[in-house]
């Protein structure tokens, strides 16, 4: 009886659960690069969407957005995920998980998500988004019923000194600079064959948007910006052209997710109880108590001139230990210099800072960090040139920012590895990924031949002091197949999900990588000796024809990098490498009837490890590993609103050196999303 009453009291508390938005009818909203520009009807289209959290590509959905008047608008879609995995060869301990029918593929994503906004006048308006999911496990128990973002409140206002705002509450979508709190914006180099959970419906216009910009479907634009609990005010149109930002509150890192195991002395220990393959709820991870008082603040003021922006940029993070000490907690701050200019139409973009970490057990000690990017147009140098230039000290550390900063061995014992981390030690960076303790340049460019579009970049990067006696890599041919089984999440977490027969790949969200030990160590401090140097490479390839008047698509992508103990001129693998890897993925889409489309996928990524690295005790041979994958779909707009999906890939992998790290099996996923 008692369940039973606090399930009805749990679902009146979402059901009344709105976030409420006030609004003075302006046509402009303060310190929004979203909305600033928009005109007062775009304006509300633009928070219908913002306020679901969804930026839909939906022709359907823009046009349910438009009608007028409505006094209360209920929108969102309904998402039926069927997820089927047979592991002919699995890995040790996978047990009865290698074999499973489901609906949900291992990851917190809606069945049902459903945005309703109310707008009582032209001024106010409130909304909030509705998260369902049923696992069909048979039981009620596993049922979720909840707000997604939260409780939130935004409210903007416009005066003759300036447009202000305030956000507050739940989860908002926040980014304020890439050094300080932003994500990396990963370039158009990766597969679509998988669809992302967030994607609209469309016809042959994703492949399409892919072919011509590099971009798909809207989706959700949540994922380009970091999820910060608190409360935002800002200010735009100052007088002299000024805007600033205040925030107060929590990040993902500071709300009590960071690990606490020594990956460097002691190795990745095996993930006990492993979950795998289960549904995660995400509410019983563990790690630092979320009710101690820990806190991010910052902000950053900002001017413009004409076409140029020069900002400066803080935060300060501070994360309780003990709430009986006062003295007693970890912290880390960032302050940095950012500006955008426009040259004789080269734009230039650069950010200079600082930061600094500092615990109980570790003395504060700041370090630099500058990035300069340059992108040239090809009326000066016959080919379109994007240059990069960094530097980025082992000292500078923030979790927030677009920096992967999990290089520090110091600042890794003292606080472990985040959950969902997807690297640490020797980080082997993807081209424009930046990684602290490191310093290097990255170029890019692109051609056309017709209906052949090339593109390709390079990147050479160096550490800055010798750091971890390790590497690691993302598998990304089978990465996120594997991703779905040992699942990221599981209850009662403190660090990230380790597995494997040899506990050296970690799961991180759609993801996994792996850790390679090197040998070229002091064996007292068990620090490395000799740094590392990297180097990587990408190749894009994408080409549209007609077959039979139907159109299709062909997209390659080629990936290599490595690590090694003196600088090469290109990814190579010789006596002096950690570690190479290369990725060869090759997609096709072909629109064989009216709204039918066939997908195709072939990947294979092969690993290798050099002579610093650690060999196998049985075959003393080094990391060998080949990952192979096939897939094969289609995808059917069966109404305007309305489309299914259906992926079946064949995979496989082996290290022919560690024999037995090998699995092999196939997965099948079938999507019916539909909006209204």
């Amino acid at each position: 009886m008692m369940k039973t009453l606090s399930r009805l009291r749990y679902c009146l508390v979402f059901l009344l659960s709105f976030s409420f938005l006030v609004l003075s009818g302006q046509d402009r909203v303060a310190g929004d690069s979203l909305l600033s520009n928009a005109s007062i009807r775009s304006f509300e289209d633009q928070f219908l969407k913002q306020s679901a959290g969804i930026q839909y590509d939906s022709l359907f959905v823009d046009k349910k957005l438009r009608e007028r008047p409505q006094k209360l608008t209920a929108f969102g879609y309904y998402r039926l995920f069927v997820y089927q995995r047979n592991i002919t060869a699995p890995y040790p301990g996978l047990g009865s998980f290698d074999n499973i029918l489901s609906v949900g593929d291992g990851y917190r994503e809606p069945m049902l998500s459903m945005s309703v906004i109310a707008r009582p006048s032209g001024k106010a308006s409130f909304g909030t988004e509705l998260y369902m999911f049923t696992p069909y496990d048979g039981s009620i128990d596993g049922n979720v019923f909840s707000t997604n973002l939260g409780l939130n409140f935004y409210g903007n206002f416009r005066t003759q000194h300036g447009n202000f705002g305030v956000r507050a509450g739940g989860i908002h979508w926040y980014n304020l600079s890439p050094f300080t709190m932003g994500v990396f914006q990963i370039l158009d180099r990766f597969t679509i064959f998988d669809r992302t959970p967030w994607e609209g419906v469309s016809n042959m216009g994703k492949y399409d948007s892919y072919y011509n910009s590099g971009l798909t479907s809207a989706g959700d634009l949540r994922w380009n910006n970091q999820a910060f609990q608190g409360i935002i005010l800002n200010g735009g149109n100052l007088p002299g052209d000024w805007a600033v930002d205040v925030f107060w509150g929590k990040t993902q890192p500071n709300g009590g997710l960071a690990g606490g195991f020594d990956a460097f002395n002691e190795g990745f220990p095996a993930a006990p109880g492993l979950d795998a393959g289960n549904i995660p709820n995400y509410t019983p991870i563990s790690g630092t108590n979320r009710t101690l008082a820990s806190i991010i603040q910052g902000g950053k003021i900002s001017k413009t001139f004409g076409q140029q922006t020069l900002s400066y940029n803080g935060l300060v993070s501070s994360t309780v230990l003990d709430s009986i000490k006062t003295d007693s907690l970890r912290s880390y701050q960032v302050h940095t210099l950012r500006m955008d200019l426009k040259v004789a139409d080269i734009k230039i973009s650069g950010e200079l800072g600082a930061g600094a970490y500092k615990s109980p057990t570790l003395a504060e000690t700041w370090g630099e960090a500058l990035m300069l990017r340059f992108n040239v147009p090809k009326k000066y140098t016959y080919i379109p040139i994007d240059f990069q230039v960094y530097r980025i000290s082992k000292h500078y550390f923030n979790e927030n920012g677009e920096i992967a900063t999990n290089s520090n061995v110091d600042i890794l014992e003292d606080r472990g590895l985040t959950v969902n981390a997807n690297g640490a030690g020797g980080q082997m960076a993807l081209v424009n990924q930046l990684v602290h303790n490191r310093q290097g340049i990255n170029i890019n460019t692109e051609l056309e031949f017709g209906n052949l579009k090339l593109a390709g970049g390079i990147g050479w990067s160096a550490e800055i002091d010798p750091q971890a006696n390790a590497v690691s890599f993302v598998h990304r041919i089978n990465g996120l197949a594997l991703s779905r089984i040992y699942n990221p999440f599981p209850a009662g977490a403190t660090g990230p999900t380790v597995f494997g027969p040899y506990n050296r790949k970690f799961s991180f969200f759609r993801g996994v990588s792996e850790v390679v030990e090197t040998t070229d160590f002091d064996e007292i401090s068990r620090r490395a000796q000799n740094r590392k140097f990297f180097e990587a490479v990408d190749i894009q390839a994408k080409y549209e024809t007609k077959l039979f008047d139907k159109e299709l698509y062909f997209f390659y992508i080629g990936s290599f990098n490595s690590a090694s103990t003196t600088l090469e001129p290109v990814p190579v693998y010789n006596e002096d490498s950690y570690v190479f890897v290369q990725y060869h993925e090759l997609d096709f889409y072909y629109e064989i009837l009216p709204k039918f489309i066939l997908t195709g996928y072939y990947g294979i990524e092969n690993a290798r490890g050099g002579n610093a690295t650690r060999w196998d005790a049985e075959t003393q041979l080094p990391l060998d590993q080949l990952g192979t994958a096939i897939g094969l779909g289609f995808d059917w707009q069966i109404a305007p609103n309305s489309g299914l999906y259906v992926r079946h890939r064949w995979m496989e992998f082996e290290d022919r050196s560690f024999q037995e790290d090998y699995f092999k099996g196939t997965e099948l996923t079938v999507e019916l999303k539909t909006f209204f």
